[in-house]
Parts: C-alpha cells; sequence; structure tokens
C-alpha cells in the first residue's frame, strides 16, 4: 500500500516537474520569471473543529502579458485537536494566475489551479489513523508590494483553499517573498 502511494506521489510529481519544463521552455516568450517563498498559517477545518499547523512555501513561475503559469511546492507541520494530530506532510500544485498590472508598487493576482495534498492524521487507539490525499480545485488571491530600491522584489501577502468538500477544508493565510528575474 505504502509503495503505492509512494509510486502515485512520484508520478504526480513528475508530472508537474514536466509540465513546469514545458512552460519554462518557453521562456524566449515570457516577459518575467519569478520564484518566491511564503510562510503559511495553515487551518484545517474538520467537523467545526480547526488544526493549524504552520507550513512553508516554494514557488516558481513565468509570466507573459499579466497571465503566468505558477508551480508551488508546500511542507507543513503539525497541530493536535483532542488528542489527534494533524501533519500536513506536503502540497503540490499547478495554477493559472491572472496578474494586474503594478500601480505605485502594488499588485494584486488571483491564482486558479490543481493542488495535491497530502496529510497524516495520528492518535489514540480508538481515533482515525492513517494517511489522506486531498486532490481537487484549488484557488488564491494575493497582494504584492514592490521593496522599494529594489524593484525586483516583492513582499506578498496571500489568501489560498488548497482543498475544500463536505467534509473537510483546508486554506491558508501566507506571507512571503518574491524575486523576478
Amino acid at each position: 500500500m505504502n509503495k503505492t502511494i509512494n509510486r502515485n506521489i512520484m508520478a504526480t510529481f513528475n508530472k508537474i516537474i514536466t509540465i513546469s519544463l514545458l512552460t519554462l521552455s518557453t521562456q524566449s516568450f515570457a516577459d518575467d520569471i519569478y520564484i518566491g517563498m511564503d510562510y503559511l498559517s495553515t487551518d484545517i477545518e474538520l467537523s467545526s473543529e480547526n488544526a493549524k499547523p504552520s507550513a512553508i512555501a516554494l514557488r516558481a513561475g513565468i509570466s507573459n502579458n499579466n497571465m503566468a503559469f505558477e508551480a508551488q511546492y508546500l511542507r507543513g507541520d503539525n497541530d493536535d485537536i483532542y488528542r489527534m494530530t494533524f501533519d500536513l506532510e506536503q502540497s503540490t500544485a499547478l495554477y493559472f494566475v491572472m496578474q494586474s498590472d503594478i500601480r505605485d508598487g502594488f499588485g494584486m493576482d488571483v491564482s486558479v489551479g490543481y493542488a495535491m495534498t497530502d496529510m497524516t492524521v495520528s492518535g489514540p487507539e480508538e481515533t482515525y489513523n492513517g494517511e489522506d490525499h486531498y486532490n481537487g480545485f484549488s484557488w488564491g488571491v494575493s497582494m504584492h508590494q514592490q521593496i522599494p530600491y529594489f524593484e525586483q522584489a516583492s513582499i506578498r501577502l496571500g489568501y489560498q483553499s488548497l482543498y475544500k468538500d463536505s467534509d473537510i477544508e483546508i486554506t491558508n493565510i501566507s506571507l512571503g517573498f518574491i524575486y523576478h528575474f
């Protein structure tokens, strides 16, 4: 079972890398290439209870005419609810990002895409213990401010929904740094 899950994760990761490389191969048509790193405060809502693990996200993207493709990799921490530990293992995602024009150093982005999130739940024997995979539609909105005298760099504040269904919702608020090449 564990080998099957690892093979599925590797196959998915390989697809994201392939798409990213194909996207990066169109670099000659890109206005901008960027990388970024965010600190995330994640909220996992389950049956009106909330776990709040923290996470770090790395992002890379290319844009052209205020549209971008962005790949994101998120690595999380854990938090407890009623003696159960919710560990946000990782999340990989690919987004289409619609970017506003930069006005007085400010800009706004809206992203839609697909995220694959892995979470492990552990606790006492009588509770649920196991690995869960949440794959599906993901979206986000963020605003960014250029750093004065260093216009290639921006500070970014964002909200992101990684997954939502009738049983669970995984969202985060992020604060990060983006560098444009």
